[in-house]
């Protein structure tokens, strides 16, 4: 599994990503093969933590390329404050309860 890790510091409330999110982003994400997980963590009121989860590297950079000019350019770009601050890697230790 890969997870992807971005932070985002916006020019609006963090509520106007969630919103858009919600609406158009999940759905999208459902239908790209090998999504896993998606979420959203709020860290300060302009700075928003988005973690993604992929099954392999290929599906990582194939989501990414598929979000990223069309939804991620509507929806966060004209809001970001600075640019993204991008990670991608291997999840190496996963534990839920």
């Amino acid at each position: 599994m890969h997870a992807v890790v971005n932070h985002l510091y916006l020019t609006v409330p963090i509520e106007t990503i969630l919103r858009a999110a919600q609406q158009s982003l999940l759905p999208m994400l459902n239908e790209i093969s090998g999504f896993r997980e998606f979420d959203l963590v709020k860290a300060t009121e302009d700075h928003l933590i988005v973690l993604l989860f992929w099954e392999d590297l290929e599906s990582a950079n194939h989501g990414a390329s598929v979000i990223g000019p069309t939804w991620f350019a509507q929806n966060v770009a004209p809001y970001l404050k600075s640019e993204q601050q991008r990670s991608l890697g291997e999840v190496v230790l996963q534990y839920c309860s």
